[in-house]
């Protein structure tokens, strides 16, 4: 069944905090504030996207949050609700950051995940993004990153 058929993709409200608060904390040990995400809706450069139902447009499955510079795009957060994951969400989300950023003609993408988080790191590696170095002890409890990056040139047509 493609899902994606069923669900939007469009930007973040505060009306939206409720509930991607809830995804956050089920889903992060060091989950983000709410004045965390309250602060990225204000930031020019920042997008905040939710993934939702069709149906009612209040149901929020994800949301990713970046920042789009000209140097480059980080990506900040990436988080399904826990009940969605498995259905390739993240990479509806991801997706769109991608075709934004090359939309926009910004030369790449960095990201840092969790050594551990090895689903993440495959969903990563198949959209294309390099490992290119570590940083350790990056997280709070002394975990490595792992700095991954997409460089824009390689992408040809626009991701679906």
């Amino acid at each position: 069944m493609d899902y994606s058929k069923s669900m939007s993709l469009r930007p973040a409200t505060p009306d939206d905090l409720p509930a991607i608060l809830e995804i956050e904390k089920e889903s992060h040990s060091e989950p983000w504030t709410e004045s965390h995400f309250q602060q990225e809706l204000k930031v020019p450069y920042a997008r905040v996207l939710v993934l939702t139902d069709d149906e009612t447009d209040s149901i929020v499955l994800g949301y990713l949050v970046y920042w789009l510079q000209a140097e480059g795009t980080s990506l900040l957060n990436v988080t399904v609700a826990p009940k969605w994951r498995g259905l390739g969400l993240s990479r509806i989300l991801l997706t769109a950051m991608i075709n934004e950023t090359v939309r926009e003609e910004i030369p790449k993408i960095i990201l840092e995940v969790r050594e551990s988080n090895e689903k993440a790191i495959g969903v990563y590696e198949h959209l294309g993004f390099q490992h290119t170095h570590d940083r350790k002890q990056f997280y709070s409890n002394g975990e490595t990153a792992k700095v991954m990056e997409l460089k824009t040139s390689d992408i040809t047509t626009p991701l679906q």
